[in-house]
C-alpha cells in the first residue's frame, strides 16, 4: 500500500506538451490572427526618422487659403515650382491626375514636373496578394493623363494593402502584372531616384511585401509644413534643400488614411504611411515576423517549464513564477522587435494561461486521486476525523521510517484457542467480526490508528501519522471503552453462551513509524524495543490477573485523572532493564472512596514488599484479599513474599522480577 506517490512529473509534462502543441497549430492555421497582429502592434515605439524626409501637407489650412479641392493644376504646378527653387533632392507628389483638365492647367503642370525633373508620381493598382508575389491586373490601372505621366521622372503605385483587421503593416514594394511588368512601391521610387540602392527584396517576405517600421504615432513623426505656407513664402530658405519631399493630403475630409499599428484609434495619412516606407528603406530598420517554427518552439518551451515546474513548487511560488516568467518573456520580445523581429504575444500568452490552467487541473484530479487512494486505505485502519486531517495535509505521512514518540496498544483474548475448537468455523468468523469490529470502532472514535489483527489480537497506536500530544491518554482510553463495551456485549449476551474476557497492554516510547516491508507490499506500521515491551504487558496481564497493564512512561503521561495502581517492577523476557508497570483501574470521577482505599493500601504492601519486609506485606495482603478475595496482584505479591520468606532473597536484590516466558 503506497500512501504518498513520488512527485508524478510525467503527466503534467504530457499536459502541457499536449497544450503547447494545440496552441502552436491553432496558431499556424491563423486563429486569432487578428488579436495576434494587434497585440504585436503594441511593440511598436518611438524612433527617430530620417531627417532629409519632410511632408508637404495639403491640409484644411491650404485648401482654406488655396481653395475648395480639386485645386487648378496650376496650384500644383505652383506648389513644385516653389518647392524645386530650393533644389530638393526628389519630390514626391502623392495626387493623381487620372482626368484631362483644361489645356492651360495641364501644360502648366507638365511643364513644372519637366523643369523640377525628379518628380514621382502615382499610379493606383488593383492588386492581389498571392503566396509568392504581388500581382496586379494591367488593365485595370488608374495613371495620370499620358500628358502629365510622362513629364513625371517616376512613376510608383501607392497602393497600401489593410490586413483583415483593416491596418496597414504590409506594403508590396513591388507588384507584377500578368505580363511580367513591374510596378515598383511609390517610396521604392522616391529613393531609388533619390540615388539610394534600393534592393526590393531586401527586408520583404516571400511576396515581396515590406513590413512598415513606423516611426511615431500619426502626424508625429515627420517635419510637416502646410501647402499654403510654401506657396505663401513662409517656408525658411533652403528648408528642402537635398530633403526628400512627399506632398500629399492630410486633410480629414480627403478621406486619405488609414489605420496603422501606431494609430491608437488615430488614423494616419496616406502621405505619412509612404513617408514612412521610406523612412524603413533609407534607415534600413527593417521588420520581420519571427519564423512560425520558432514561434512554436517558444510556445512548447513555455509550455513544459510550466509542466516540469507546477508539480514541484507550491502555489504561492509558481504563481509569481509565472507572472515573472511572462513580464520577461515581454521584455524579451521587445528586445526582439528593436532588433527588427515580431514576436507573436498572444498565442503564448494563450499558451501559458492554458497550460497553467490544465497543469493545475491535472495536479487537481491527481490529488483527488490520491486523496481518494489514502480514503480507501487509511479509512480500513484510523477514524474519519483522522483520514480528513491527513488528506488535508498528506505532508503528515512521510514514506519509510521516522523516529518519534509514540503510544502502542495491545489486545488479546483470553482462552482464545478453547473458544475456537468448541465452535465451527461460520459461528468462530461471525463472534470474532462482531468483537473485533466493535473494538476496531473503540480504535478508530480516540483516533488511534489500527496497525493490524493478530489472529485475535488488536494492535493499534498514536501519535502519528499527524501529531497527537495527548497519546498516551487517548490509548488508555481506548483500552478502558474497550472493557467496558466488552463487559456490555457479554451482558447482552452477543456472543451467545460464550464469555469473552481480554487483556490490554499500553506502552510509551519512542517507536520507528513508517512503510514497513517489500517493494510490492507493505504496511504502515510501527516497530522497536517500546512496542515489544506494549505486547509484553498484554501477556503480563495474564501473570498477574487484571485487563489493562500500563508502563511507568504512560503512567507519567496521564495526569491525576485516572487511580493507577503500581504492580511491580518486573524485566520482561528479553529485557534486562526493568520497567515498573501500572493497573488502570478506571478513571478517579469513576472511583468510590472504597477503590481509593484498596488501592492505597496495597501501595502499603508493596512499599514493605519492596523494603524486604515480606511478612508484614503478607498481613497487608491478607487483610486486601479479605477484601476482595478475587484480587489478581494481591495474590501474586503473596505469593511472591512467602516464597522470599521461605527462601530469602540475596542481599543486593532490588526488588526486580525476572519474566522467564512472554
Amino acid at each position: 500500500m503506497r500512501l504518498i506517490k513520488k512527485t508524478n512529473w510525467r503527466a503534467p509534462l504530457l499536459v502541457s506538451l499536449a497544450v503547447g502543441s494545440a496552441c502552436s497549430v491553432f496558431m499556424w492555421l491563423g486563429i486569432f490572427g487578428s488579436w495576434s497582429n494587434r497585440l504585436s502592434d503594441r511593440l511598436y515605439a518611438s524612433h527617430p526618422a530620417d531627417q532629409r524626409i519632410v511632408i508637404v501637407a495639403i491640409d484644411d489650412a491650404a485648401m482654406a487659403r488655396l481653395g475648395r479641392w480639386p485645386w487648378p493644376r496650376a496650384v500644383h504646378a505652383e506648389l513644385i515650382d516653389t518647392i524645386n527653387r530650393q533644389q530638393p533632392l526628389v519630390m514626391g507628389y502623392d495626387v493623381n491626375f487620372p482626368e484631362a483638365s483644361d489645356q492651360t492647367n495641364d501644360e502648366s503642370l507638365a511643364r513644372s514636373l519637366r523643369l523640377a525633373g525628379k518628380v514621382v508620381l502615382p499610379v493606383e493598382l488593383e492588386i492581389t496578394n498571392l503566396p509568392e508575389v504581388v500581382a496586379y491586373n494591367s488593365q485595370k490601372v488608374l495613371t495620370p493623363i499620358p500628358m502629365i505621366a510622362v513629364a513625371a521622372a517616376r512613376l510608383g503605385h501607392t497602393n497600401t494593402p489593410q490586413d483583415v483587421d483593416g491596418v496597414v503593416r504590409r506594403v508590396p514594394l513591388e507588384a507584377v502584372s500578368v505580363d511580367g511588368s513591374r510596378v515598383p512601391a511609390f517610396a521604392a521610387q522616391i529613393a531609388s531616384l533619390g540615388g539610394v540602392d534600393i534592393d526590393l527584396s531586401e527586408g520583404t517576405d516571400a511576396a515581396g511585401r515590406m513590413i512598415v517600421n513606423y516611426p511615431a504615432k500619426p502626424r508625429q513623426g515627420f517635419a510637416t509644413v502646410s501647402a499654403a505656407d510654401v506657396i505663401d513664402g513662409q517656408v525658411e530658405p533652403d528648408f528642402f534643400k537635398d530633403r526628400f519631399v512627399l506632398i500629399g493630403s492630410t486633410a480629414s475630409n480627403l478621406h486619405d488614411d488609414q489605420l496603422v499599428p501606431t494609430s491608437a484609434s488615430q488614423p494616419m495619412p496616406g502621405v505619412e504611411i509612404h513617408a514612412s516606407v521610406l523612412d524603413t528603406l533609407l534607415q534600413k530598420r527593417f521588420l520581420f515576423e519571427l519564423p512560425i517554427w520558432l514561434r512554436a518552439l517558444w510556445i512548447i518551451i513555455i509550455c513544459l517549464f510550466l509542466g516540469l515546474a507546477i508539480p514541484f513548487l507550491r502555489a504561492r511560488t509558481f504563481v509569481p513564477l509565472i507572472a515573472v516568467f511572462w513580464i520577461m518573456s515581454l521584455v524579451g520580445s521587445i528586445w526582439l522587435f528593436d532588433r527588427g523581429w515580431i514576436v507573436d504575444l498572444l498565442w503564448p500568452t494563450i499558451a501559458l494561461m492554458v497550460a497553467f490552467g490544465a497543469v493545475v487541473l491535472e495536479r487537481r484530479l491527481e490529488s483527488e486521486k490520491q486523496k481518494r487512494e489514502i480514503r480507501s486505505a487509511f479509512s480500513r485502519y484510523v477514524s474519519h476525523s483522522v483520514v480528513e486531517s491527513i488528506l488535508d495535509n498528506p505532508a503528515k505521512l512521510k514514506l519509510g521510517g521516522d523516529r518519534r514518540t509514540m503510544t502502542v496498544l495491545f489486545s488479546d483474548v483470553r482462552g482464545f484457542t478453547s473458544i475456537s475448537e468448541g465452535l465451527k468455523p461460520e459461528q468462530l468468523v461471525e463472534i470474532m467480526n462482531k468483537y473485533l469490529t466493535r473494538m476496531t470502532d473503540i480504535v478508530f472514535e480516540h483516533d488511534g490508528v489500527l496497525d493490524k489483527y493478530i489472529g485475535d489480537a488488536v494492535m493499534a497506536f498514536w501519535n502519528a501519522p499527524f501529531d497527537q500530544p495527548d497519546h498516551a491518554k487517548r490509548a488508555v482510553d481506548t483500552a478502558l471503552d474497550m472493557l467496558a463495551a466488552l463487559r456490555q456485549m457479554n451482558n447482552e449476551r452477543q456472543f451467545g453462551d460464550l464469555e469473552f474476557k481480554i487483556g490490554v497492554g499500553v506502552n510509551t516510547g519512542d517507536m520507528v513509524v513508517g512503510n514497513m516491508g517489500s517493494e510490492k507490499r507493505f504496511d504502515y506500521t510501527v516497530i522497536g524495543d517500546s512496542v515489544n515491551l506494549g505486547s509484553r504487558l498484554e501477556s503480563l496481564t495474564k501473570e498477574y490477573g487484571v485487563s489493562l497493564l500500563i508502563t511507568e512512561s504512560v503512567a507519567k503521561e496521564l495526569g491525576s485523572g485516572y487511580l493507577l495502581r503500581a504492580l511491580d517492577l518486573v524485566a520482561v523476557k528479553g529485557k534486562k532493564e526493568p520497567v515498573k508497570i501500572f493497573e488502570v483501574i478506571k478513571k478517579i470521577k469513576n472511583a468510590s472512596p472504597a477503590d481509593k482505599e484498596f488501592v492505597a493500601k496495597f501501595d502499603r504492601a508493596l512499599a514493605a514488599y519492596f523494603a524486604k519486609d515480606f511478612v508484614g506485606a503478607v498481613v497487608l495482603i491478607d487483610e486486601l484479599l479479605a477484601l476482595r478475595p478475587d484480587d489478581g496482584p494481591s495474590k501474586t505479591l503473596k505469593t511472591r513474599a512467602q516464597h522470599f520468606i521461605a527462601e530469602p532473597p540475596s542481599a543486593d536484590w532490588n526488588g526486580v522480577w525476572v519474566m522467564t516466558k512472554k
